[in-house]
């Protein structure tokens, strides 16, 4: 997950490209993705943060607990933004000046995409850690050579 602020934008691209070649709209789920990426980082970030200090504690109980706290962070933040997304996506109010277009309901789909990726990246690594954590538990304690 230390590689997701690099690939998360690739990734990104990636799905407009192919929500343009399918729909012919990519322009705006890019747009939208950017702009998102951008206001919603002050969302994102502290999960990263968090994330990493807990990595650097690994070895311990503290860097597991850490590390999964940051990852559910950046899960609850990708889950806010898709849901706001959707939410605008829904929303029956035209007329109003907006600073991004209003997506239709495939490319909010196409948008949630890099998100959804990240909540089931996030999960699997959570998992991850807590498995490695009780194995380190589970293990027997060395025997002394006598």
């Amino acid at each position: 997950m230390a590689a997701g602020p690099i690939v998360f934008p690739l990734v990104a691209i990636g799905v407009a490209y192919v929500v343009d070649a399918i729909t012919g709209a990519g322009a705006d789920v890019a747009w939208y993705l950017l702009f998102v990426l951008v206001a919603g980082s002050g969302f994102v970030i502290p999960g990263i943060g968090v994330t990493l200090v807990g990595a650097a504690l690994l070895p311990r109980r503290a860097g597991t607990v850490t590390t999964v706290i940051g990852l559910l962070l950046q899960v609850a933040a990708a889950a806010l933004l898709t849901v706001g997304v959707f939410g605008d996506t829904l929303d029956a109010v035209d007329g109003q000046p907006r600073m991004v277009a209003r997506l239709s309901i495939a490319e909010a789909v196409a948008f949630a995409v890099p998100y959804a990726l990240v909540i089931v990246g996030s999960i699997y690594v959570a998992y991850r850690v807590i498995a490695a954590a009780r194995h380190r538990c589970e293990m027997p304690a060395p025997i002394a050579a006598g």
